[in-house]
């Protein structure tokens, strides 16, 4: 176990009374599995919830299960003592499931084995740093975390609270997510059981957990970046479409192209820019050169001033096939932009309305019906107006203000050992 980063001095680790100190000195550990360099919005989210916290009088460890060094790429606040926990040469209890491996039982047994093997030191690990520095509450991100946390607070008496940011139903039973380990996704939701509190960001998402976790669920919606909120200001709108987001499939641009091209020649005045990388980049660039829509589809990689150009589009599209939370159309809300989104998008439909602040188009009539949906609002201003003008109330609770306080009234109902059942935060219509 290795300290990456420390508070400089004393001075330095005293909570400073912006928001009446509510921590009172409350020890909080967050643990995250990989957190070096990556700027995911996960580990945004980890970094800047740590700050939060700590302005608010929590004494807050930041956790991490990093293979390699390196430090956070948000920036920490110089008060929280940022620790590697990786089990470095540690062997961890190999016997018997060293052993276990042999291909001659059964493949649920070698599963089993093969999980402790490359799991067990992490939770050793983290259960003699619970032992130790007896935190009163540790909250972990993401199943790779949330998993070894839990299984390490047994015996600890440290309340553990796993985050969910994504669909349940793809992070606890989808084979292609995370770990295609079986003995891994029956552990996910197993873990659970140890579980003081289960967050969640929409209250669908919480619905989806066993019965007897429903007591433990906490609803807490992520936010829009008091970044992209400064850019409320009038502007003149361009005739843009925009995108936002990872070129990966679940983000499904390839219906939005090939969606454009049915629109591209009629409304020439036009153009789709999208803002992201990633690994479909290749063929998304090939696939609108096959379509001839190359000059109004563009690809435009990473931009850092997003407000502006959410500020400056008329119509936003998010064809995803679903989302944990729909960050970047509720940016979009924010800052008065039409979204045009599928019906079936969970993440989305929790705060984008058929009619209201959006359209939203059926998955079954693909490309077809997503031209469809983009075409009402592009001959009809008066729609985009109207329905832009919405949006903002939709995400009007989504602000970092509400999140913050939403995980102070967590944690100090968890350390209060209250009820969590659907507390903790709000839906987009509460």
């Amino acid at each position: 176990m290795t300290t990456g980063q420390t508070a400089s001095s004393d001075a330095a680790k005293t909570p400073v009374d912006e928001t009446g100190s509510v921590g009172r000195g409350k020890k909080v550990a967050l643990v995250i599995a990989s957190l070096a360099g990556r700027s995911g919005g996960a580990e945004r989210i980890y970094v800047e919830l740590a700050n939060m916290l700590v302005v608010r009088g929590y004494d807050v460890s930041c956790l991490h299960l990093d293979k390699a060094d390196g430090q956070p790429f948000y920036p920490l606040d110089p008060r929280i003592e940022l620790i590697d926990v990786r089990p470095g040469g540690r062997a961890g209890r190999r016997w018997p499931y060293n052993w276990l491996t042999s291909r001659r039982l059964p493949a649920h047994v070698r599963n089993m084995a093969t999980w402790h093997l490359k799991k067990g030191p992490a939770v050793a690990t983290l259960h003699d740093y619970f032992r130790s520095a007896r935190p009163d509450v540790a909250i972990s991100f993401l199943p790779p975390a949330n998993t070894p946390t839990l299984l390490a607070s047994i015996g600890t008496g440290v309340k553990v609270v796993p985050t969910n940011h994504n669909v349940p139903e793809r992070d606890y039973r989808d084979p292609a997510r995370w770990s295609s380990n079986p003995h891994d996704r029956r552990l996910r939701l197993k873990a659970l059981d140890h579980a003081a509190a289960i967050h969640v960001i929409f209250p669908t998402f919480g619905a989806w957990f066993p019965p007897h976790l429903q007591n433990r669920i906490a609803v807490v919606p992520n936010y829009v970046s008091g970044d992209v909120l400064r850019n409320r200001s009038a502007a003149p709108r361009k005739k843009v479409i925009l995108g936002v987001g990872r070129l990966k499939p679940v983000k499904n641009y390839l219906a939005l192209a090939e969606g454009w091209a049915l629109l591209a020649a009629k409304y020439p005045d036009w153009r789709v820019v999208i803002y992201g990388d990633g690994p479909e980049m290749a063929m998304l660039s090939a696939r609108t050169a096959e379509l001839g829509i190359k000059g109004s589809f563009e690809l435009a990689g990473h931009r850092s001033d997003m407000g502006t150009a959410y500020r400056e589009a008329s119509i936003f599209c998010h064809p995803a096939l679903y989302e944990g939370f729909g960050l970047a159309p509720a940016e979009a809300q924010a800052l008065r932009v039409p979204v045009v989104a599928f019906s079936d998008c969970a993440g989305v439909k929790e705060f984008v309305i058929d009619g209201v602040n959006g359209v939203l188009a059926d998955r079954a009539g693909g490309p077809q019906a997503l031209a469809a949906a983009l075409e009402a609002l592009i001959v009809d201003p008066a729609l985009r107006r109207q329905l832009g003008d919405n949006g903002p109330a939709a995400v009007a609770s989504f602000t970092e203000e509400h999140f913050a306080d939403a995980w102070v009234d967590i944690i100090e109902r968890v350390t209060g050992g209250e009820d969590m059942t659907r507390r903790g935060g709000s839906s987009a219509n509460g």
